[in-house]
């Protein structure tokens, strides 16, 4: 499959804070963007949602808050865009995968975070 989109929803655009699985309304409004994107061009689009967190807790634990994020945005796609529930896989990364310094407040915030890549 080929990448045809990638978004990074994290905190800077109101995603989730600690310890949180509920998709803000500024998520919400990012993945409509996106989602106005692949109608324009659908051809069989493929949703893979990835789930981070960051490294405050226990791993098992940080695992199923990963898996929670992406499946609050599977969610959404399912029940806001119709999207069928075959043509989006998820999966949680957890605290694995950090693209920020887990020492600092805003390095934590960085890795809080769900990754949706639309594939054709």
């Amino acid at each position: 499959k080929r990448l045809m989109y990638s978004v990074v929803i994290d905190e800077s655009q109101g995603n989730f804070k600690l310890n949180d699985a509920v998709l803000p309304d500024a998520a919400k409004a990012k993945i409509d963007e996106l989602m106005a994107k692949v109608t324009a061009n659908p051809n069989g689009a493929y949703f893979e949602v990835e789930g981070y967190t960051d490294a405050t807790g226990a791993p098992e634990t940080n695992k199923k808050l990963g898996l929670a994020r992406a499946e609050a945005v599977r969610d959404y796609l399912y029940k806001q865009h119709h999207v069928p529930l075959h043509r989006i896989s998820v999966i949680s990364y957890g605290e694995e995968n950090p693209v920020g310094d887990n020492k600092t407040k805003d390095g934590r915030a960085q890795n809080r975070r769900v990754v949706i890549k639309v594939l054709n």
